[in-house]
């Protein structure tokens, strides 16, 4: 903070100001002006797609210059383009601050930050710039140009009118600097906020799509809690080894992310640091979903991760019904993940625990399913003894309540199937995964047998697909077992035609990224002549 000070004394005494036309150094020698004629065909032709313009300080320059260096170099998701924009003004500084005619003991961290923008505005740099002399000497905002801090206020507003469709940010640690672009309507941050100003500068615009997803979730929940409570009992306390499991794998898979996404800058971006408990990681999840997830994983799952958030971490007692949604749910989010790497090897053996917890659950559903049968023929029989009504009537009287029952379980067993189909392509498209990975081939006829697999997953994968999109090929593929009119049924319910969808995204899903390992597994027998 001292050189801050100091930095600000000087500029206030006017002990640094120069004429927008003089040089003193080579920073403001080198030929960075562009023709007035050009100004406005560059601002439209080499800039499209940009997002963010970020307004460099001096004394971000001289205190923060790795910073400075990652921010250039490290591209952070969810923003696009980003560049960094080096004032006219802040050229100017550099230069004299480097021959350490004024503060000595900044003339050090002067001469890397001056070598630093050298290098790049001499390779033209397209994630650094430099303010020309032509435009930092336009006087169109009424600002003095004696004043250095209205000369880089004035920069920050030439920028904002050349690129209306990038947010222009200026970066300083000076408060008073901050003061004045904030009051100008310029977005203004020290380098502690910076960072997280670029983290959070796209998330409302996606707020009211995460909120409808996870009305949906809530409204799914509000259903399957109002029912059978009185079950929970039954069940093995599943959730310590769930959560167990999940933390285990989420954790690998948000420090992964984090380092690919953000470098050496990921620890300092990180919303909660380590060690995590599983609240901890699913609120770095929330917090850096769009940022970063949402570009690994279909962005709807971020209502996966709101709803284990909510059914896990948050003190709610969780029934039966809940629990099955949430080892769905978390095996859900495991295998979209899973398409994107395997994470040394943590995450098939997470979700492998959590598909066997998730197997107990329905063994035991299973049962329960049994006795609730059982009870519902007996006892309107006991009935028609007590009473020895008409035979007809009795029957008409028996026939809603067993044929409701019957109907809920046969929906139960045609589901189960479409799980099962789902579990074990999933569990086996992770093994040929694994055994066409690159660094794992040795063997050519191992390498053959994986690939021939591949070919026969993908077969069965498009034929499933075809078969749910079309009502005659889903009767025929599950017509072994479930009549049209059961099958009809079934997915005539909300929740069950809510899940199928899910699993038709899912599947394509599976689909594209088999296609993808197929074209690499290709690409790799090739370049190892095996083909």
């Amino acid at each position: 903070m001292q050189i801050v000070e100091d930095l600000h004394v000087a500029r206030i005494e006017k002990r640094m100001s120069l004429s927008v036309a003089q040089t003193c150094g080579e920073l403001t020698s080198m030929e960075i002006d562009l023709p007035e004629q050009d100004l406005n065909i560059s601002a439209g032709a080499s800039t499209s797609g940009l997002n963010i313009l970020v307004v460099i300080d001096t004394n971000i320059m001289i205190s923060h210059l790795e910073f400075v260096k990652s921010l250039k170099s490290e591209d952070i998701p969810g923003v696009g383009r980003l560049a960094l924009i080096i004032p006219w003004v802040v050229l100017q500084e550099l230069d004299h601050l480097k021959k350490g005619k004024m503060l000595q003991h900044v003339r050090d961290k002067a001469i890397p930050a001056v070598q630093f923008i050298y290098m790049c505005l001499k390779k033209q740099d397209s994630k650094l710039w430099g303010q020309s002399m032509q435009l930092a000497s336009q006087k169109t905002y009424g600002l003095s140009d004696e004043n250095n801090d209205d000369r880089v206020l004035q920069c920050c507003l030439q920028y904002q009118s050349l690129f209306p469709q990038a947010v222009v940010i200026l970066c300083t640690d000076d408060k008073n600097l901050c003061s004045k672009a904030i009051v100008s309507e310029v977005k203004a941050f020290c380098k502690a906020d910076l960072v997280t100003a670029l983290r959070n500068l796209n998330v409302n615009r996606h707020q009211n799509c995460v909120e409808l997803q996870q009305s949906k979730y809530d409204a799914e929940f509000q259903k399957t809690e109002r029912s059978e409570a009185h079950r929970s009992a039954r069940f093995p306390n599943i959730l310590p080894d769930l959560e167990k499991n999940l933390g285990e794998a989420l954790s690998c898979i948000l420090e992964t992310e984090m380092k690919i996404a953000f470098g050496n800058l990921w620890m300092e971006i990180l919303y909660l640091k380590p060690p995590w408990t599983l609240a901890n990681l699913l609120q770095c999840f929330k917090k850096h979903w769009v940022a970063v997830f949402g570009y690994v994983v279909p962005r709807s799952l971020l209502a996966t991760v709101e709803c284990l958030y909510k059914h896990l971490c948050t003190g709610k007692t969780v029934n039966s019904s809940t629990a099955g949604i949430l080892l769905q749910e978390s095996k859900k989010l495991l295998h979209a993940f899973s398409s994107r790497s395997d994470y040394n090897g943590v995450l098939p053996q997470a979700y492998a625990e959590v598909n066997k917890l998730y197997q107990t659950f329905t063994e035991v559903r299973g049962d329960l399913s049994e006795d609730i049968m059982v009870l519902s023929e007996s006892v309107p029989c006991e009935r028609m003894e007590a009473t020895t009504p008409n035979p007809q009537n009795c029957e008409e009287k028996k026939l809603p309540a067993s044929i409701h029952v019957s109907q809920e379980n046969r929906h139960q067993e045609i589901w189960s199937v479409l799980e099962g189909v789902w579990n074990t392509m999933n569990l086996y498209s992770l093994e040929i995964f694994q055994k066409l990975d690159p660094s794992t081939v040795t063997a050519k006829s191992s390498f053959e047998e994986a690939f021939l697999g591949l070919q026969k997953l993908l077969a069965a994968v498009n034929d499933i697909l075809e078969g749910i999109r079309s009502e005659n090929s889903i009767i025929e593929w599950l017509g072994i077992k479930f009549t049209a009119e059961e099958l009809y049924e079934c997915v005539s319910q909300e929740l069950y035609r809510e899940r199928l969808e899910v699993g038709c995204c899912q599947l394509a899903q599976l689909e594209h990224t088999i296609k993808q390992c197929n074209a690499s597994a290709h690409m790799e027998a090739k370049n190892r002549g095996w083909l």
